[in-house]
């Protein structure tokens, strides 16, 4: 028989038990990013250390779901036209040749999206990031934080 490798509590979270996106609420920043949008059943944070410029997440906050496929057809369609608001803002902002929508659940078992503007100039031209990109990730600097989610409202609210 083969040793487990995911976290012991797994099936709790996935179940919504101390699910921290959950216990958060819809605050207005958290430890990884700023909120930008708060949208009819999502919110969108910047994040304070990006791996592109723009980085964000768009977390689901209408009930715990883990899995896309579980979100009722409404849910479904409200988050992706959240998503849609989020994704039009960046490229408004940031001026990216494309988004990459990453959804994993892997660490945080509740509906989100990493949207990850790529330019012409990223280290990975038609693939995924490399770790490395991820891993030398550095802060924003505040000013810099402060400027970009005030951007990054003003083109959701004339998205």
């Amino acid at each position: 028989m083969s040793t487990r490798t995911w976290p012991a509590r797994w099936e709790s979270l996935r179940s919504g038990e101390d699910c921290p996106a959950c216990l958060q609420g819809r605050p207005d920043e958290d430890e990884w990013g700023v909120r930008y949008f708060a949208g009819q059943v999502s919110d969108a944070y910047l994040m304070r250390r990006p791996s592109q410029p723009g980085h964000s997440v768009v977390m689901f906050r209408g009930r715990h779901v883990p899995d896309p496929t579980e979100l009722d057809p409404g849910e479904l369609a409200a988050w992706w036209a959240d998503l849609a608001v989020c994704a039009r803002a960046l490229t408004a902002v940031f001026l990216p040749c494309h988004l990459n929508y990453q959804i994993f659940g892997n660490a945080v078992p509740h509906v989100h999206a990493h949207v990850i503007p790529r330019y012409l100039d990223d280290p990975a031209p038609g693939r995924p990031l490399p770790d490395a990109v991820f891993a030398s990730a550095a802060d924003l600097p505040a000013d810099r934080l402060r400027d970009q989610i005030a951007a990054l409202r003003r083109a959701c609210a004339s998205s």
